[in-house]
Order: C-alpha cells, then sequence, then structure tokens
C-alpha cells in the first residue's frame, strides 16, 4: 500500500512539474501571456455573473431559454445556471491539459487552444448576459 501511494505521490509530483513548465512557457510568449490573462478574467466574469443571477432571482424560476418564433422554450430554477461556467471550466481545463500533452507542438498550437478557451468563454459570457437581459430588464 505504502508502494502504490508512493508511485501515486510521484506521479502527481511530475504532473504538477510538466504543468509549471508548459505554463511557464506559454507565459513567456506575450500572446500567449495576453490570452492567458483574458482566459481568466473572462472565466472569474462568468462565475461572478452565474452567482449573481442566482442570487438576484432569489432561487425562483428563471427563463433559460427564449426563441424569438415561438417565446418561451425552457424555464427551469435558478441552480441550472452554474451549468454554463462549469462547462466553461471543464473547456478551458481540457485545453490546458492539451496544452500539457502536446507541449513540444507549435505555437501555433498553444496559441489556437487558448484562443479557443478564450471563445468559449466569451460565447458563454453572451449567453449569461442574454439571460440576465430576458429576465430583469
Amino acid at each position: 500500500m505504502h508502494l502504490l501511494w508512493s508511485k501515486l505521490l510521484s506521479y502527481l509530483y511530475l504532473f504538477s512539474q510538466e504543468w509549471r513548465i508548459t505554463w511557464l512557457d506559454i507565459w513567456h510568449e506575450t500572446s500567449s501571456r495576453w490570452l492567458a490573462i483574458i482566459d481568466l478574467i473572462l472565466l472569474t466574469i462568468t462565475w461572478i455573473l452565474a452567482f449573481w443571477l442566482a442570487a438576484v432571482s432569489r432561487g425562483g424560476l428563471l427563463i433559460l431559454h427564449y426563441n424569438i418564433n415561438f417565446g418561451i422554450d425552457l424555464i427551469g430554477s435558478a441552480n441550472s445556471i452554474y451549468w454554463l461556467p462549469t462547462g466553461a471550466t471543464i473547456a478551458f481545463v481540457i485545453n490546458s491539459l492539451l496544452l500539457l500533452i502536446n507541449y513540444p507542438a507549435a505555437k501555433q498550437f498553444r496559441t489556437t487552444s487558448l484562443a479557443g478557451s478564450l471563445s468559449v468563454l466569451a460565447l458563454v459570457n453572451l449567453a449569461l448576459a442574454s439571460l440576465l437581459l430576458i429576465n430583469f430588464r
């Protein structure tokens, strides 16, 4: 059992070292640094918007989807708002893991991965802002 625990800790340590090296390399490139900073800012804004939207609704029902032709399509609890930032966080983490797996790859892949997570975060923030406008305008 001690050998298994020791191996697990060793793998976690090596993984964290590779993660640190990858992100230090990304941090030294100016364009990648700004993409990473904007990603983290948008991720923070996403969680703040979700918490604020759930707090303003006071645990009641929210309009979750509105169709131009048919009107309100989906009504649900305020807790279902948290799926949007959770999905954005998962997309950001998966893109970070792809950076770690393909670390020696070209700079273009790293930039594309960071830009992909930026586009996901921008769309999630747009969806949360539209939910805010639909429910509380």
